[in-house]
């Protein structure tokens, strides 16, 4: 990962990068991408596994509709907002 693709990670999750270096957040995030290929990389072919989702009792509730939040209150701490909706920034 390069520090161009770090810095719109933190964009995105609207992050301040102040007095962060970026490089080394880059490494770090390549070190943890670099984990995730070695566990793909890992022959389970003859594990047996040892739990399975059937094995879980799963418990349905039924719906209850509930009132909504108003548009106000949803949109109250939108950073950007545009005609009643939330507005996003395509271009980061």
């Amino acid at each position: 990962m390069e520090a161009k693709e770090v810095e719109k990670i933190y964009r995105l999750a609207n992050l301040s990068l102040d007095g962060k270096d970026v490089e080394d957040l880059s490494n770090k995030f390549n070190i943890v991408i670099d984990f995730i290929e070695d566990i793909f990389d890992v022959d389970t072919e003859d594990i047996i596994m040892t739990e399975s989702i059937d094995s879980h009792k799963v418990v349905f509730r039924e719906d209850e509709a509930k009132e909504s939040s108003s548009r106000d209150d949803a949109l109250k701490n939108a950073p950007d907002k545009e005609f009643g909706y939330f507005r996003l920034d395509w271009n980061l």
